[in-house]
């Protein structure tokens, strides 16, 4: 435990321990009112001699769930690291008219689609993947995620557009894994990679 984000509920702790002493007095004042009365002779042939202790469970219980409850109220906290992927893989897919040409069967885009899929569902889990597209322009389809479903469902709706800019659409992965890394805020930075 390295902290509580609320310890001030500790303070009922004090009332435990006051309830657990007034328990504590009660049985001794209530055992010296029985000797102060009681014929010891007599009683110990009547009554047989059973463990005191069974009869104390049910307190000592609810005073531990007292205690318990108090410290959980006062929310303990814990610093954890969590290993963390930080690489980033940018796919980048042309998506300008020459992609409908038909010399890959059924069409560069649809062939296109398959691979980028293909590598997509192939990659590590927990790799930050981001998509971007060019044709006239370049645009960030998804900015990178751990996520896979994003990526599959903006391939998967790939639309044609007039004209190539190639460079741009690399120019804007590059970019994007930049400013990624510069989020994570790792001194090193994440491996950088774009994929084409």
């Amino acid at each position: 435990m390295n902290g509580l984000a609320s310890p001030g509920w500790l303070v009922l702790l004090v009332v435990v321990a006051a309830l657990a002493g007034g328990y504590v007095c009660a049985q001794r004042r209530r055992r010296k009112q029985v000797l102060r009365f009681a014929n010891l002779e007599m009683l110990e042939r009547v009554m047989p001699r059973t463990p005191r202790w069974p009869r104390h469970v049910v307190a000592a219980l609810l005073l531990a769930g007292l205690a318990l409850s108090t410290v959980g109220l006062s929310g303990p906290t814990a610093d954890q690291r969590v290993p963390r992927n930080r690489a980033v893989v940018m796919l980048t897919v042309d998506v300008s008219l020459s992609m409908q040409a038909t010399d890959i069967s059924p069409s560069r885009l649809e062939a296109a689609k398959k691979a980028a899929l293909s590598f997509v569902r192939g990659l590590t889990p927990g790799v930050n993947l981001g998509l971007v597209t060019f044709s006239g322009t370049a645009t960030i389809q998804v900015t990178p995620t751990t996520k896979r479903e994003p990526v599959v469902k903006a391939i998967e709706e790939l639309r044609l557009g007039p004209a190539t800019a190639t460079g741009e659409g690399l120019a804007s992965s590059l970019k994007t894994v930049e400013q990624f890394g510069d989020l994570l805020g790792d001194a090193q930075g994440p491996r950088r990679r774009a994929s084409c």
